[in-house]
């Protein structure tokens, strides 16, 4: 999916002379031919992540429309001040892109997991959030997100995953028998839907923008099951469960929620891959399968 976007990115540079690409010396053997091709506008700052989001907030003001990209436990936590006053206090529309989201980054540990950080960025009013799940839906982001003129974040999973194939934001993936519905986003979407396949009665809701979600598709949809499993590799407390809670409880939904996500504590494990990481907090096929034919189950 990042070479997805990039790609796009770049086309996107040549019809648009107000798109201006910045980095915060990340992107090796990727963003060397945005500095070839678009000299006077591309940025490489050096490892000053907060430099990053200042110089963004400054090329606004010259009617520049800047993407900043780096990697996400960078971009979001030591930026978080700059984005809130930089960019969402004067709705400039900075791009924020950021990669090696979740345990991506596995081997480096804990302090380059990020499993809070669109969940943080929720706090800050006025910046729309996507989880992009496949390349379908990566293909048709950039133009969505130019034409809102918002400030906006994309959250980048490693990967190419083909399904779904779709660009819409909200996708329902309704089971021949409905049942328990999986409710996800970004990379843990192909998990749920192998579950789906293995399972006649697993319907699959697709959220590649986790904000502003799409209200009325979602009502439609919980409306229409009793038992709903959210799946992410963010906090609970911070994540899509928590939004549900509060969006089902706003619109006197019925729903019987349950959550499978990481602990929220800084794991202090180190894993191979991000596979380790959803094998012991169950974010896995085996895992998820566990929790849905447990005895709750409806379906």
């Amino acid at each position: 999916m990042k070479a997805s976007i990039m790609n796009s990115l770049f086309a996107r540079m040549e019809a648009n002379k107000d798109i201006f690409f910045l980095t915060a010396d990340f992107g090796i053997n990727l963003v060397e031919r945005f500095k070839e091709a678009f000299p006077r506008r591309f940025l490489n700052v050096g490892i000053a992540e907060q430099n990053l989001i200042g110089i963004s907030a400054g090329l606004c003001n010259l009617g520049f429309r800047p993407f900043v990209y780096t990697i996400s436990n960078f971009l979001i936590h030591r930026c978080y001040e700059q984005i809130r006053n930089d960019i969402a206090l004067h709705n400039y529309p900075v791009t924020l892109l950021g990669t090696s989201a979740g345990f991506d980054n596995a081997p480096l540990g804990a302090t380059h997991c990020i499993i809070n950080d669109w969940g943080a960025l929720r706090s800050i009013p006025g910046i729309d959030i996507y989880c992009p799940s496949s390349v379908a839906h990566a293909d048709y982001l950039l133009d969505r997100i130019i034409a809102n003129r918002r400030p906006a974040y994309v959250r980048i999973a490693k990967g190419s995953f083909e399904r779904p194939i779709s660009g819409e934001d909200t996708i329902y993936l309704e089971a021949k028998n409905r049942g328990v519905l999986l409710v996800s986003y970004g990379a843990s979407i192909q998990n749920c839907l192998e579950v789906q396949d293995a399972h006649d009665n697993v319907s699959v809701l697709v959220c590649n923008r986790v904000r502003p979600l799409e209200e009325a598709v979602l009502k439609e949809v919980l409306s229409a099951h009793r038992r709903v499993i959210i799946v992410e590799d963010q906090f609970r407390s911070v994540g899509l469960y928590s939004m549900l809670c509060q969006f089902c409880m706003e619109h006197h939904l019925l729903c019987e929620l349950e959550s499978i996500a990481p602990p929220e504590e800084l794991p202090l494990k180190v894993g191979a891959s991000a596979a380790y990481y959803y094998r012991i907090y169950h974010l896995d096929v085996t895992g998820i399968e566990a929790v849905v034919s447990s005895r709750h189950a409806q379906g």
